[in-house]
């Protein structure tokens, strides 16, 4: 039998051990990857998911977070969420207390504040900073502090956002995906972002889409994204990854050919994915980057850095 296991994208290496010791003393793949989440939602350090995340065009960060559960093939996402902090327990909880998989807006913020979340100020120093600087055309004038501005300066580029703001006024991309199967086998994956930054209100990405940002099947794995959600929305690549798993792929041959399906499409914007097969194999493939995904089982004492494949053909 697997030893039950924990993956995670760069951003929650950091935060794997909590995943890992509900999954040591017995609990399941559902609480250890949301309890994970949350420490990478509640670290005002990252831009690109929860508090601290970087702002849409009107300087208002919305969130979005899909969570699967591989036994039952049930689901719950929410997006343009303003004013709460831990979207991947929101959720959960249209998961497991509501007849609906996706929430947006309004209605997920009205079903938070009826499950009991409370609000919160996503917006923190750093993150008004930077948005200050887009509008003032200044980011270059940042200091090294700010490590996102180089791509979000070319994100702006190659995507005409100032054209795009000037509509408005009278990529950087960056999510959390944690995945984990515990000791009866079932496996969860839970996806969390504040989406594109500088993106246009009410924008959504593949993170809340089941089946492009997030998929899990006991039967086979699970496979979640990140990058230009556009892409995998169009291809529905975390779908498609554990699929190719189910006819026969090794998780390293399912990866990459699902970015060579990206690469198809021809288009501005990378993709990166991360996978792991009913075996406890994992991998990870990117587009634009070196890939590299962190792991630990229930006997780890530190995160293991493992490197997957950049795909460019």
């Amino acid at each position: 039998m697997v030893k039950p296991f924990i993956i995670g994208t760069v951003n929650a290496r950091d935060f794997l051990h909590i995943g890992k010791e509900i999954l040591r003393r017995g609990g399941s793949a559902l609480d250890a990857v949301e309890a994970t989440v949350n420490a990478v939602e509640n670290n005002p350090m990252d831009t690109s998911v929860g508090l601290g995340g970087i702002p849409n065009m009107l300087g208002v960060v919305q969130l979005d977070a899909s969570i699967m559960d591989g036994r039952t093939l049930k689901t719950g996402a929410v997006a343009a969420v303003e004013n709460y902090v831990n979207v991947i327990s929101i959720a959960r909880k249209v998961m497991e207390n509501s007849p609906h998989v996706l929430l947006v807006g309004k209605g997920a913020e009205l079903f938070a504040e009826m499950m009991g979340f409370k609000k919160s100020e996503l917006l923190t120093e750093k993150s008004r900073t930077i948005y200050k600087a887009f509008l003032e055309d200044s980011l270059d004038k940042l200091d090294e502090r700010f490590s996102e501005k180089g791509y979000i300066i070319d994100y702006i580029k190659n995507f005409d956002l100032r054209e795009w703001y000037s509509k408005l006024a009278d990529d950087y991309h960056g999510t959390v995906n944690v995945m984990a199967m515990d000791d009866r086998g079932d496996v969860c994956s839970g996806v969390s972002t504040s989406g594109t930054a500088l993106k246009f209100p009410g924008r959504v990405g593949d993170s809340p889409i089941i089946g492009a940002g997030n998929y899990c099947d006991n039967r086979v794995g699970a496979a979640a994204c990140t990058g230009r959600g556009e892409l995998a929305i169009r291809l529905s690549t975390a779908r498609t990854i554990v699929s190719y798993m189910d006819n026969g792929l090794k998780v390293k041959d399912a990866c990459i050919k699902a970015m060579r399906d990206i690469n198809s499409l021809k288009e501005l914007g990378g993709m990166n994915c991360l996978a792991f097969d009913k075996h406890g194999e994992t991998f990870s493939a990117s587009t634009t980057r070196v890939s590299v995904h962190y792991y630990m089982d229930v006997d780890s004492d530190e995160p293991e850095e493992r490197q997957g494949e950049t795909v460019r053909d």
